[in-house]
């Protein structure tokens, strides 16, 4: 009997325990039995009481000779591992879960320790926020063997509603080309292994993907799309805060001139705009002196608004990222 294929999800998570616990119940109706796949979840530093959600899990002994443990030994503050039962009063059983609770370190960093953790071969990646399909573990380990060398990219359709997110349909918003997205994606832990795993530099949000991606590729690989749905809880427009928008597409500017100085490709010069002056220029002059961050929420012309928000934010985040990488010095070194 050929031997079979099982998989580890890695779930990144920080400060999003409301929303974690009812991502972790659309897995209780997966089509393939609990012995197939576990799920791992790092939690980055989290503040709020995402912690409390895994209290019922028993402690793990950690392997002292594990390259994750002996690496980031220092970083882990513990492991819990067991079968974690979410809203009893749902369809599903329990699942399989093992729980790393980390200093905050960064998403490269957890994913990194998760892989390293993961007792399977196939490493599936989803994050805290996705919904996933009653097939989603099932397609993905369909789509592998032990030897082949593949990314396989699922479908992220956003969606507005946390409480009925498979109602959303797909739309034009949803089309996404990269490599290799951790959003819904699935590649052999060997792999990941040889390319080197996530850039660890990439401590705040933003590319890493997209970094690892290059290192696959050059590898080999091939990325493949296939029909493997994942529900991406996209807040409506009028509970967005402008603050939290501005700094999340202020740190994606900062890490973007990482990525261009890691990687100076044409695609990657023209896919991240960080020389796009006349953008800057324009962006820097709607959105001057930040008058956004006055408001609550965004709610008057919100697409408009929303728009200066975010190239706002990310230009603001580029000439940051030049004034850190983009001197003479470390453009030699690169």
């Amino acid at each position: 009997m050929t031997e079979r294929l099982r998989a580890s999800i890695i779930i990144p998570t920080h400060n999003r325990c409301d929303v974690l616990s009812k991502v972790l119940s659309s897995y209780k109706t997966q089509t393939i039995s609990n012995d197939n796949f576990e799920h791992i979840i790092v939690d980055d530093g989290s503040s709020d009481d995402t912690q409390f959600i895994f209290n019922n899990l028993q402690p793990f002994k950690i392997n002292k000779e594990n390259i994750a443990v002996k690496q980031y030994e220092n970083r882990i503050e513990g492991i819990r591992s067991g079968e974690l039962e979410i809203k009893p009063e749902e369809n599903g059983g329990p699942i399989q879960i093992k729980y790393i609770k980390l200093k905050k370190s960064g998403r490269s960093v957890a994913r990194n320790i998760g892989i390293g953790l993961a007792s399977y071969p196939l490493i599936i990646f989803a994050d805290d926020d996705i919904f996933v399909e009653p097939m989603f573990i099932e397609k993905h380990i369909k789509e592998h063997d032990f030897d082949d060398m593949f990314v396989i990219r699922g479908t992220v359709i956003h969606t507005r509603s946390l409480e009925h997110p498979f109602s959303a349909r797909w739309k034009p918003k949803d089309i996404n080309t990269s490599f290799l997205a951790t959003g819904n994606a699935s590649v052999l832990k060997k792999h990941l292994m040889s390319a080197g795993l996530f850039d660890e530099h990439y401590q705040i949000y933003g590319w890493e993907d997209f970094d690892l991606g290059i290192h696959l590729k050059q590898n080999g690989l091939s990325s493949i799309k296939k029909k493997i749905y994942g529900y991406h809880y996209d807040p409506h427009i009028r509970q967005l805060k402008p603050d939290l928008v501005y700094k999340k597409e202020k740190e994606r500017g900062f890490t973007a001139v990482y990525f261009y100085t890691s990687h100076p490709l044409g695609w990657v010069k023209r896919f991240t705009r960080v020389k796009n002056g006349l953008l800057d220029a324009v962006f820097r002059c709607l959105g001057r002196k930040n008058w956004f961050l006055k408001r609550d929420h965004i709610s008057a012309l919100r697409g408009i608004v929303r728009l200066i928000i975010r190239y706002k934010g990310y230009f603001d985040g580029v000439r940051d990222g030049k004034m850190q990488y983009m001197h003479e010095d470390n453009v030699e070194n690169r």
